[in-house]
């Protein structure tokens, strides 16, 4: 009982993270993959966990071994570093919000039979989160994600278990799939920007791990468990998503809707046609917990990350009065904008994805270099610092995620996809 006591206490930040990647890059993104290419694209998927590994890590590592942010190890890299890090945080945090919105007013509209506009919705998401950060904060989310993810995750394992069997196994391309068309190369940027999740979450990471360290005082083992565990989920869950796309979709002639409403019903399908019917309201209501989970924590994250670039720009620790007040101001910021952007795109779901996740995919390689040298600095203790085989890990990825990017570019500039 004190071990799981324990473990209990020990788990936060790194599932906080997996909260906010099983969201749009796994329930949508992921079963999208899968529903389109069958498992062709395991190998792209497994290969964006590989790549961003190294630097997703150091979010958690680099504030247990200084007490401090990653946006303060930015700073002492000059100012030019923060506001590289401030433009990348400002073209992406909108969209992307706007996205994990928009999916989870569908599913709010299928979980509870709402006949209700899907903007009325989406603002009514919007001001709960807002006000659950600003009377809680990190205390409420938490305690609220973990109940959240245990839920899906127990439904997901399920359903993916029943669907295994259903797949055509030998029809599969999974080492050498046909991708080199523009469909396929659209989608695998958006695809691998959100997956697992974005690296803004490593800044976030470091920050959940300072507010975590003011409850619990935590090992540098109990802080790297804490990572694995929520990274590795992440992992088993977007391949379960993949395989629940390809068992159910692929191949049928199905295809899934550009609604967030009707790709939200389609979601839902897909588990009940293997569970059973009498797990619809299960389903539905589990997977709109879990997405809401994202909404709050994306909705935390970035507002604490504006903070935090206020007092880099000040060069000094901003009060903790003037802390609420930037984070009630970004909280709102958010709401308005975001809801500006989904209205805009509220008949063109996938559109609105997509966008989200291919600036993720392409400003990936700016923030991981950032970090990296962050990690690397003289501020981390020389025992702290990774090991030259991680080191050269992190070196490797940096590159193969600036050559994909650089890639992606040259074909759309190009005028070739």
């Amino acid at each position: 009982m004190k071990l799981e006591r324990r473990l209990f206490t020990v788990l936060g930040p790194g599932l906080l993270m997996a909260a906010a990647a099983i969201g749009v890059s796994h329930l949508v993104q992921s079963t999208r993959a899968g529903a389109m290419y069958g498992m062709d694209l395991l190998l792209f998927i497994l290969l964006a966990f590989v790549m961003k590994y190294p630097t997703s890590r150091f979010g958690h590592e680099y504030a247990h071994a200084t007490g401090q942010h990653l946006l303060t190890g930015f700073r002492r890299q000059g100012t030019w570093a923060v506001l590289l890090c401030a433009v990348v945080i400002f073209c992406v945090m909108f969209t992307g919000f706007s996205a994990v919105v928009l999916v989870t007013s569908g599913l709010a509209v299928i979980s509870f039979d709402l006949d209700l506009p899907l903007a009325v919705v989406a603002a009514g998401i919007c001001v709960f989160s807002g006000a659950c950060l600003t009377a809680g904060q990190y205390r409420w989310l938490d305690r609220i994600t973990k109940v959240l993810l245990l839920v899906l995750f127990i439904s997901t394992l399920m359903a993916t278990a029943l669907s295994v069997p259903l797949i055509d196994w030998g029809q599969a391309d999974i080492l050498t799939p046909d991708v080199l068309n523009r469909a396929s190369i659209l989608f695998l940027a958006a695809l691998i920007g959100f997956m697992p999740a974005p690296f803004e979450t490593c800044i976030w990471q470091s920050l959940w791990v300072l507010e975590k360290g003011k409850q619990d005082k935590l090992s540098r083992k109990e802080v790297k468990l804490d990572y694995h565990v929520g990274y590795f989920s992440t992992l088993f869950t977007a391949v379960c998503f993949l395989v629940l796309g390809a068992a159910v979709m692929h191949g049928s002639g199905q295809q899934f809707s550009s609604s967030s409403a009707g790709f939200s019903a389609q979601l839902v399908s897909i588990y009940t046609s293997l569970l059973g019917e009498w797990t619809r309201p299960i389903i539905a209501v589990a997977a709109f917990a879990v997405m809401l989970s994202t909404v709050l924590v994306i909705h935390d994250g970035y507002p604490r990350t504006v903070c935090a670039l206020v007092g880099c720009f000040r060069n000094e620790e901003i009060s903790e009065k003037l802390h609420f007040r930037i984070y009630l101001a970004a909280i709102l910021a958010m709401i308005l904008i975001s809801l500006s952007i989904l209205l805009f795109f509220i008949q063109s779901f996938k559109t609105l994805i997509d966008i989200a996740t291919t600036l993720a995919f392409l400003t990936a390689p700016v923030l991981a270099w950032l970090i990296h040298r962050a990690m690397h600095s003289v501020e981390v203790p020389a025992a702290m610092r990774p090991t030259p085989g991680l080191t050269r890990y992190s070196v490797a990825c940096i590159w193969a995620l600036t050559l994909f990017a650089v890639f992606y570019l040259v074909l759309i500039l190009g005028g070739q996809i």
